[in-house]
């Protein structure tokens, strides 16, 4: 095979890797240009996608984000606040046979790790999406690796046959309260729920209002998504999914909640109608990201979803290993 050729990405070359997130299988909207600007905007991160060439055809690939840490270390990492897996893209093989897929795998890969090692970061962290099973190159050469989990719901299948009786019961009390869900795209109403949920902890919002309005322009413009909402008969929203596209399924990325609405059991009723609307729409199943909170877990497990691993990697120099050692020590018992 010819050799790969490793670089960032000029932002004029983003629309390129648009095109190679759409065409490999574990690409997301997590992936995209519009998204990884998002979180560099919001967020004031330093984004950087680096490309894999062969022969000049954009083949694979991995965006970061990088942070310098008061001139000290500086970190990098595929993923950020409510962006739980990126990592690195190739490109489809041709090949029906499992070793040479492997091959073209370890191909694209390999030149990369290499490539990302020579950066100088001080520590690097890459979460695979669901779907990109083949870490190797990163494990057989020194890297870390991690186990996470995410939740599939399968829209192939009748929903009411796999409910638990605790579900049965939530619902049927959110159906005798008389709530009724639709798809309503307002971050206004979004954000008012997302706000009371956190100000009942003395908490803020997980990320800045910037990041949602641009998220639900980025649903508006290229279709991506869609809000889904509980309300009662007064037509109150008490309760909100905001769902993204994926290929051949929906990921239910953040929910929000009025909590003096909890127990009529909004999210319960969510969930089932999603489910119904995406089966009618041809969604093969819903990812339901609430795998790796205990918290959550219990809820979820009450509509029988199947449990998907998906992996992290990471390299830490002994500098950065160090440093937080050190940091752990100075700040034990102070969280």
């Amino acid at each position: 095979m010819e050799e790969i050729e490793v670089r960032e990405l000029l932002p004029s070359e983003y629309k390129e890797w648009d095109l190679l997130v759409e065409k490999a299988q574990p690409g997301t909207l997590f992936h995209t240009s519009d998204w990884l600007e998002i979180c560099r905007d919001a967020l004031s991160k330093d984004l950087k996608i680096y490309g894999c060439f062969r022969k000049g055809e954009l083949v694979g690939g991995c965006p970061l984000f990088v942070k310098n840490i008061k001139g000290i270390l500086e970190v990098a990492s595929s993923n950020c606040r409510m962006t739980s897996y990126s990592g690195p893209l190739i490109k489809e093989s041709a090949s029906s046979r499992a070793s040479k897929r492997v091959q073209e795998t370890h191909e694209i890969l390999n030149p990369l790790r290499e490539f990302l090692c020579k950066q100088g970061f001080d520590s690097i962290h890459l979460t695979f999406a669901p779907g990109f099973e083949d870490i190797r190159p990163f494990t057989w050469n020194g890297w870390d690796s991690s186990v996470h989990y995410t939740h599939y719901l399968n829209l192939k299948e009748n929903i009411d046959s796999k409910l638990s009786t605790e579900r049965k019961t939530e619902l049927k009390t959110a159906t005798e309260a008389g709530l009724k869900t639709r798809v309503l795209n307002d971050p206004e109403t979004y954000y008012s729920l997302l706000s009371l949920a956190h100000e009942k902890q003395n908490l803020e919002p997980p990320l800045p209002r910037e990041f949602y309005d641009r998220v639900f322009k980025l649903i508006q413009e290229k279709n991506t998504g869609y809000m889904f909402i509980s309300e009662t008969p007064e037509g109150e929203a008490v309760a909100a999914h905001l769902n993204l596209y994926g290929k051949k399924c929906a990921v239910i990325w953040t929910s929000a909640l009025n909590p003096d609405f909890a127990h009529l059991s909004p999210i319960a009723l969510l969930y089932h109608n999603e489910f119904l609307d995406l089966k009618s729409r041809n969604f093969e199943y819903m990812n339901v990201m609430a795998a790796n909170v205990p918290a959550f877990v219990d809820f979820i497990m009450g509509f029988s979803p199947e449990l998907i691993p998906y992996y992290s990697v990471t390299l830490e120099s002994k500098k950065y290993s160090i440093a937080k050692t050190l940091y752990k020590t100075t700040h034990k018992g102070t969280d």
